[in-house]
């Protein structure tokens, strides 16, 4: 019963943010300084140790049983039959991510321990890959974020929040190219070119608090001034205020007919959250 509680009331606030995404500044949001005694932090590793949620959607307390069993077209992420996708970090930082309507066709946040270094391997069915040891500090177990502006499902853009209702300042998660993304910027695919000096691939986030309003926007360059990252690098949220959800966004300069050419992914881990 509690889960479905929050699930609801998460759906009902997602289809109210789908409304609107008009990207904005606050600057009613002091937040604090990370050294200060009173913030401390929790982060969201994605490891089994450090688990403690209840049973996850396939009835396991761990994060693995959440990797599906295939990167395209997995039992998890796109068999119809499941219809949903979540998972949360409860009694630890709060956060949770849920989706429905075919849980990754149309963009997710997706538990994932994938690497592919080899690059010429590196496509759409390898998405769930990045081309490191694994994830952030030689963990194991990480996320991949996929959806874009012009690519979504009926809730929007696909985002995090906090399961218990409270805002929170989110400190700070680590972030790299997966290896689809990390091919297509170096050497091009069937859609996108091999992205020049000049070009860019971005990730966008925006912040909402629990009245639906932007708190703030924050940025960072998977790629840009021909260097491309390819190792986990701090993204620094803090700017974004507290908020009950940040949602993601990626951006690039090459663009057709049909919007974004570059793959619409990035891979995330180690989520710092700061608590009062």
């Amino acid at each position: 019963m509690k889960k479905n509680v929050w699930m609801c009331a998460i759906a009902a606030f997602s289809c109210g943010l789908a409304m609107s995404f008009t990207s904005c500044e606050s600057e009613d949001n002091p937040v604090k300084p990370a050294d200060e005694p009173q913030a401390k932090m929790r982060v969201l590793t994605f490891e089994d140790e450090d688990y403690k949620a209840g049973d996850n959607i396939v009835g396991q307390k761990n994060w693995t049983s959440l990797v599906d069993d295939a990167q395209y077209d997995g039992t998890l992420l796109y068999n119809s039959e499941a219809e949903e996708y979540y998972w949360n970090d409860e009694n630890n930082t709060f956060l949770a991510f849920h989706t429905q309507f075919y849980p990754f066709w149309s963009g997710g946040q997706a538990v994932s321990n994938y690497v592919e270094q080899d690059l010429s391997k590196a496509n759409y069915t390898t998405q769930l890959a990045v081309p490191t040891n694994g994830g952030h500090d030689g963990s194991k177990n990480f996320c991949i974020h996929f959806g874009y502006s012009g690519y979504t499902g009926p809730t929007g853009l696909p985002g995090i929040y906090f399961m218990d209702g409270v805002e929170r300042v989110i400190d700070h998660m680590y972030v790299t190219n997966t290896s689809y993304v990390l091919n297509s910027l170096k050497n091009g695919d069937g859609f996108s070119q091999p992205l020049p000096a000049d070009g860019w691939f971005k990730i966008i986030a925006t912040g909402y608090n629990t009245d639906e309003e932007v708190t703030g926007t924050a940025e960072f360059y998977l790629a840009k001034d021909g260097k491309i990252v390819d190792d986990w690098t701090l993204f620094d949220l803090s700017v974004l205020g507290k908020v009950l959800m940040v949602r993601f966004d990626v951006d690039g300069s090459d663009k057709g007919q049909w919007g974004l050419n570059t793959p619409g992914y990035f891979a995330y881990d180690d989520v710092a959250v700061r608590f009062e």
